[in-house]
């Protein structure tokens, strides 16, 4: 009987997906003048339940977080609690560590959203890459507006409904 149970729950765990996930990110945050400021940004970002660490240098104005293994990451979480601690994004770059994705052109699919890579250079769906993500509330206007005609012409392509997120980044 215990030998028929630890099979079946083998056959489970062996049955769950692995899932590549993000590993860490490293973001910009723009107005962090003080040890409070950095304070309350970590405490903000600290109550996303994915986030495994996070570290706020006050010198470089870089947050550091590192993810539970596992969880599913969301970035736009992550940068919409910079928002609400009072700051801005300058810049967010992730890695990503890839197992078996599928990457189609220069696009891939994690679970239901979609990643598109702007940049010229391939996509190589193995191991860690670093990424930058590219939105308007994810990095400076200037820097964004290098990116805006791409990402028209992505948009204007890519149409109907969609469960998940689209994600714009450069490789």
């Amino acid at each position: 009987m215990n030998r028929l149970l630890l099979v079946i729950v083998s056959l489970v765990i062996l049955a769950l997906p692995v899932n590549a996930q993000f590993t860490s990110v490293k973001i910009n945050v723009i107005g962090l003048t003080c040890s409070a400021c950095s304070f309350g940004t970590e405490r903000s970002i600290r109550q996303l339940k994915f986030v495994e660490d996070v570290k706020v240098d006050l010198n470089t104005n870089i947050a550091e977080i590192t993810f539970k293994k596992g969880e599913p990451v969301y970035i736009d979480q992550i940068v919409k609690k910079v928002y609400d601690a009072g700051f801005s994004v300058g810049k967010v770059i992730a890695t990503y560590h890839f197992t078996n994705e599928t990457v189609n052109g220069k696009s891939w699919n994690v679970g239901e959203d979609t990643y598109m890579n702007l940049s010229t250079n391939a996509v190589d769906p193995s191991g860690d890459k670093e990424m930058t993500f590219v939105a308007d509330k994810y990095m400076k206007k200037s820097d964004y507006k290098l990116y805006k005609p791409q990402i028209d012409a992505v948009k204007m392509m890519v149409k109907g409904n969609r469960s998940g997120h689209l994600y714009y980044v450069a490789m």
